[in-house]
């Protein structure tokens, strides 16, 4: 089903799950969201990426260091668990946690399963500006360029029985780059510019985007349901 999803579908999804998922900060909703996302591991390209594990460490280490009481500020209430550390500070750093792996699913999802020239048409469908997302979308045509032509270098030279300086490899890089600067898009008429990478929305796709859209809806609801942004288990 991932694979049937269009690119600009995979963004909104992930603006939508983001905006749901910062709106509210009721932990039962994020781990259901949550859960969902892992959905996106499905696709056979996304596979959970480990510096996010420990980018998510460090965001949970740094907030707890900066203000360690905070947690109990927010719920009015203190259960003490190892020392300092409350059952509050568990919850808060949980639901922080929960919200950092619905945006990276979702972003990992987006990025991974479409090709550079799908993420600029998918930014430049939303309103960005067409330099920009054409621009956006070559970056990530960078590393995967950089290690092809790398390998080609490092064959031609071994078969000479030569080596490759860093330089060369830099040099051929930036010349053999080039050829992707009519990759993804072609002229209309006038100064209007279109893209090769836009597909027809699926039926599909309205269902996906219909399900982002009502998790945004939920969590505003949720506001009113619980009478603020938090859920408090301890009142």
């Amino acid at each position: 089903m991932s694979r049937q999803l269009a690119p600009i579908t995979k963004f909104l999804v992930f603006i939508l799950t983001s905006m749901a998922a910062i709106i509210s900060n009721d932990t039962r909703f994020l781990a259901l969201l949550a859960l969902l996302s892992m959905l996106t591991y499905l696709h056979p390209k996304v596979k959970p990426y480990i510096p996010f594990l420990g980018l998510i460490a460090c965001h949970l280490i740094i907030l707890y260091l900066i203000n360690p009481g905070y947690a109990v500020s927010l719920y009015h209430y203190d259960i003490s668990w190892i020392y300092d550390f409350t059952i509050q500070d568990v919850l808060y750093l949980l639901t922080i946690m929960l919200k950092d792996i619905i945006i990276l699913n979702f972003l990992t999802y987006f990025i991974i399963s479409s090709r550079p020239s799908e993420i600029s048409a998918s930014l430049s469908e939303i309103g960005l500006p067409y330099r920009l997302a054409y621009k956006i979308g070559q970056l990530f045509t960078v590393v995967p360029t950089y290690k092809k032509t790398v390998l080609k270098l490092k064959q031609a030279a071994a078969a000479q029985n030569k080596t490759v300086s860093k330089r060369t490899r830099l040099h051929f890089f930036l010349s053999a780059n080039q050829h992707h600067a009519l990759s993804s898009r072609h002229f209309g008429k006038k100064s209007h510019r279109t893209w090769y990478a836009i597909p027809v929305l699926s039926r599909l796709d309205y269902l996906v985007l219909l399900l982002a859209l009502f998790s945004v809806i939920i969590s505003i609801s949720l506001i009113y349901i619980n009478g603020s942004r938090l859920w408090n288990p301890f009142i």
